[in-house]
């Protein structure tokens, strides 16, 4: 196969957008046959690999994922352990020259070192996993199917599997998925703002044929030609520039509050940092004087040493783990909200949705399954409870009512997957479907009807689908004169009405009385049953009526003038039955203090029906139409708010409007929306949420998260991750916080006691007591609390209880009064016993064996501090079982074996913690200890656990009783029991 045109050529025509030099490779007609392919055929399928080898495919280059060796280069380079790393030298050259033992002189200094490189490439293996789930998450939100011919057939393909010479489909809202021609179109616009920064939709057609990729589809329909695909095309050109920036990823507002409290959490430790050096440096000085002992370079070894622990006392104090636990949770909850079908676009989404208070949801397909069937029908004036055969309607009457479904629509009925149990695949709009499968269903082809008339090129005129207008209308020629096929909302078309089809096939005249029982008899009545009304009209023309194609006001104008006096042909009523599981997540969202508003444009018997029977709407609640609903002023509608619960025959600026106002009212609002017009709601939301099925691509752009079933229960699911984020991260501070107070306080207070309580040698000297935790076990602390913690407490999987809460608010607290509880009571216990240990260890804490002997808990000084060390880190590692439920719960184990990262996490330290105390005595500054040493640690660290549930019980006791005699604040003690009431149930 050759092709008539190269790839230079077809770029440099789209680049300089020239229609003559189109019409030099032979205007449209000839640069579809250049391409091998065809208007109404598209391309046939066994040419795939040839186009792809010509013309090339429809993606870009892949953007080099982070390098793990860049990502260990960027972490070494922080300026701690820099200084760290050169203190770890200095001590290794001071250790080997003047050390008492100078064959073991360097083993600290390489301690140190190796310490900060195993830290830095924990940091860099994070780094470089987060890279690739979002990575692949980005692929997956990549997966756009676009509507194209190929083998004369309608198909759905993605979007990268586009190739130049695809026939594409375009419909309203579509994205234009690469570089093309228009070869066929109806009233097409297009917003270009993104390419060119026109922000006025632009008409499309035989003059203005050129449509560029990245841009969307405003109005109309219509189909184009493929001629340049992925870096090839305008948008490609484009994104390939941006790729070439390498900007950081912004972070979230949760991101940036926890980044803003590790520098002042850093603030802070440094302060301690330069308080233990002084005192150590002081304390030294002061020996040295009152000793009167000669200064020898061993001296300068241990200054160094105290600038060691400083340093050490920085790294540990500044919590790096917050935004890395916020990234981990993030990085979890998106995979997994896959799997619920939330597609996250934005990550913040994730972390708004916890705070939710409103969603203001459409009904179809979200409230609803989205399976519309014409179940009645009001046809040539009479009532079918059940649906019509052929046989039962007039031949004239059949054939309009046939015309209408069949050319005034978009929809398609295809062929179904080799692997569906389904009849057919519906594509486009179900509604239109719904009417098309009624037409099959009585034995007519509306596909051999659009043939006709598109065989016989009768199509004049498209007014498309407005949302504001409700209708949509097609104009057709028909021998000598023109059709107008109208249909939309069955009120408003009827009103538009001046005569109907009677059962004979004449029209007859339909004045106001008429109109009032078809709307009370027919309308009402199938509304009132909960189905969707659509009203099918149509209007014979003069063939010499002119549309306009230019003036948008002059459009609108000549689509109202020959849309006036219609005809009605029937009215149907279309099912669409609720999901049996809609009802159980409105009211779990009503139970989580979730206000659920339905929107929907539809009848508002319709909307109250529906709302009624899935619990949104009841005896209290409002439920107004649209024009209702636009005539409040602010001031009115701020009053109706609270009860508004259905807003009917709505548009999207009454959505927009609804979303805004709640806004400014300070709730925090979540909406779907699938139309192009939901847009500006859905960028005005907290949170916008599209529909993955039946949303446009303009819809899906403008959200945040795209809801890959359409289904509302998985927006509830999506409230539920977004409050286990913010609960994790709630137990990652508990911990940390406790984790920092505790091993800061312990070495200050060693440090100013080191010289006071000096300890002596075995040759009777004095000399000051070692700190309890070195640099290199401070290190380990530094590890366990950050990446270890952070893995453990970020990963935990939610609980549905979290949905009994009420919502977190728009600008609540990082910490809770009960994490206060928590984080205080368990740095006492902690540093009550590790004191204890740290004072008494080779002195009080002692017994007398049968022989008179003493034993004592350490026999020496470097034993009780390996000891000491033993007991904080098994301190840390039960408190994380506290930390698991952090809301004075009872059971800190509930769901503990769905928490797998958790307990592989809590393996993992126990572990290291062995081969740091027995075998790495040396490098780490321990010494093995005995079985019973070991027994001392294990029991201590995990008394941890009961205390913690002592202070829970007596926290609960006191503040019933504060409320019971009235000792708390009058506005608190509401909360504070239901509070109690919610947390006092132990977790199943």
């Amino acid at each position: 196969m050759s092709f008539a045109v190269t790839v230079n050529e077809l770029s440099t025509l789209i680049e300089s957008r020239d229609v003559q030099q189109l019409n030099d490779l032979g205007g449209i007609d000839g640069l579809v046959e250049k391409v091998i392919s065809d208007g109404r055929e598209g391309i046939d399928s066994g040419t795939i690999e040839e186009r792809k080898k010509e013309f090339g495919e429809n993606f870009l280059p892949e953007k080099p994922g982070k390098n793990f060796f860049k990502l260990l280069f960027e972490a070494l380079k922080e300026t701690m352990l820099i200084l760290l790393m050169v203190l770890a030298v200095i001590s290794i050259v001071l250790g080997v020259a003047f050390d008492d033992e100078p064959e073991y002189g360097w083993i600290e200094g390489v301690a140190i070192i190796a310490a900060v490189l195993i830290v830095s490439t924990v940091t860099a293996f994070n780094d470089y996993q987060k890279d690739k789930q979002f990575r692949a998450l980005s692929k997956e939100s990549g997966i756009i199917p676009i509507k194209v011919l190929r083998d004369g057939s309608n198909q759905n393909v993605n979007i990268d599997q586009l190739l130049v010479g695809d026939v594409v489909i375009l419909t309203t809202g579509d994205q234009i998925p690469a570089d093309g021609i228009l070869i066929e179109g109806h009233d097409l616009k297009n917003d270009e703002s993104v390419m060119t920064g026109e922000i006025k939709p632009v008409k499309k057609d035989a003059e203005r044929p050129f449509l560029l990729s990245g841009c969307q589809v405003a109005e109309g329909s219509g189909k184009m030609l493929i001629v340049a695909v992925g870096p090839n095309s305008e948008w490609g050109k484009t994104l390939l520039r941006l790729n070439e920036s390498d900007d950081d990823d912004d972070q979230t507002p949760l991101e940036e509050k926890l980044d803003n409290l590790a520098k002042l959490i850093g603030k802070g430790g440094i302060i301690f940092a330069i308080a233990t050096f002084v005192v150590l440096l002081a304390g030294f000085l002061i020996q040295k004087l009152v000793s009167k002992a000669a200064w020898t370079f061993k001296d300068v070894g241990i200054v160094v040493n105290f600038i060691v622990i400083s340093v050490t006392i920085v790294v540990v104090a500044v919590p790096e783990g917050l935004p890395l636990a916020v990234t981990i949770s993030l990085a979890y909850s998106v995979k997994k909200m896959m799997k619920d079908n939330n597609l996250v676009r934005k990550l913040v989404a994730c972390e708004t949705m916890g705070s939710a208070t409103n969603i203001c949801s459409d009904k179809t397909g979200t409230l609803t399954m989205n399976e519309m069937q014409v179940t009645q029908a009001y046809i040539a004036s009479k009532v079918y409870d059940e649906l019509p055969t052929q046989g039962d309607l007039n031949e004239h009457v059949l054939k309009l009512f046939a015309d209408n479904a069949s050319v005034n629509s978009s929809a398609e009925l295809v062929k179904p997957k080799p692997d569906s149990h389904k009849q057919y695949e519906i594509q486009g709009n179900r509604t239109e479907s719904a009417i098309l499968i009624m037409l099959r269903n009585i034995d007519v082809d509306y596909k051999r009807i659009r043939d006709d008339f598109d065989h016989a090129r009768s199509v004049v005129k498209v007014f498309t689908f407005s949302s504001k207008k409700k209708r949509m209308s097609t104009v057709v020629k028909v021998e000598d004169e023109l059709q107008l096929h109208c249909k939309g909302a069955s009120e408003i078309v009827l009103e538009m009405c001046r005569t109907e089809l009677n059962e004979s096939g004449e029209s007859i005249k339909l004045d106001d009385k008429r109109k009032k029982h078809i709307k009370e008899n027919v309308i009402e009545v199938m509304a009132k049953a909960g189905l969707r009304t659509l009203a099918l009209a149509y209007k014979t023309l003069p063939s010499s009526t002119r549309f306009s194609d230019d003036d948008d006001e002059e459009d609108d104008r000549k689509q109202d003038e020959a849309e006036s006096n219609l005809t009605l042909i029937a009215i149907v009523g279309i099912k669409d039955p609720l999901r049996p599981e809609v009802t159980g997540a409105v009211n779990q969202c009503k139970k989580s203090g979730i206000v659920v508003r339905m929107v929907t444009g539809d009848n508002i018997l319709t909307a109250q029906h529906i709302a009624r029977e899935c619990g949104i709407l009841d005896s209290s609640g409002v439920a107004m139409e649209g024009p209702d609903f636009r005539k409040l002023s602010d001031e009115e509608l701020d009053e109706v708010l609270p009860k508004l619960q259905v807003l009917a025959r709505s548009s999207p600026d009454d959505k927009y409007r609804l979303v805004s106002r709640l806004r400014a009212l300070g709730e925090v609002v979540a909406v779907t929306g699938d139309g192009t017009n939901d847009g500006l709601a859905l960028k005005e939301a907290d949170v916008g949420l599209s529909m993955g099925l039946t949303g446009t691509q303009i819809a899906k752009e403008a959200s945040d998260i795209v809801i890959t079933d359409d289904n509302f229960s998985s927006i509830v699911k999506a409230v539920l991750w977004g409050r286990s984020i913010f609960e994790n991260i709630r137990k990652f501070l508990t911990f940390q916080l406790t984790v920092n107070i505790v091993a800061l306080v312990i070495t200050i207070i060693a440090s100013l006691t080191s010289f006071l309580l000096p300890q002596e040698t075995t040759t009777g000297a004095k000399k000051a007591m070692d700190p309890p935790l070195t640099a290199v076990q401070l290190l380990w602390v530094n590890l366990i609390m950050d990446t270890f913690a952070a893995l453990a407490l970020a990963t935990e999987p939610p609980i549905d209880e979290l949905l009994n809460r009420k919502p977190i608010g728009r600008n609540a607290s990082l910490f809770t009064w009960r994490m206060w509880v928590n984080i205080i009571t368990q740095s006492v216990y902690q540093l009550i016993v590790c004191m204890t240990i740290y004072y008494l260890g080779t002195s009080k804490l002692c017994i007398t064996n049968a022989d008179g002997s003493v034993s004592c808990l350490a026999a020496d000084m470097q034993t009780n501090n390996t000891i000491v060390f033993n007991v904080f880190v098994f301190c840390q590692a039960f408190n994380e079982f506290n930390c698991r439920k952090i809301n004075m719960e009872f059971n800190i184990l509930a769901n503990i074996h769905k928490s797998v990262m958790f307990l592989l996490i809590f393996v993992v330290t126990a572990f290291f913690q062995v081969i740091i105390v027995e075998f790495l005595g040396r490098f780490a500054n321990t010494r093995p200890l005995s079985l019973a040493q070991w027994g001392i640690s294990i029991i201590i660290g995990l008394l941890c656990i009961p205390f913690s549930l002592l202070v829970r019980i007596v926290t609960r006791g006191l503040l019933l009783i504060a409320q019971k005699r009235g000792l708390v604040k009058e506005e608190e003690p509401r909360q504070v029991v239901r509070e109690l009431e919610e947390y006092s149930q132990v977790d199943e």
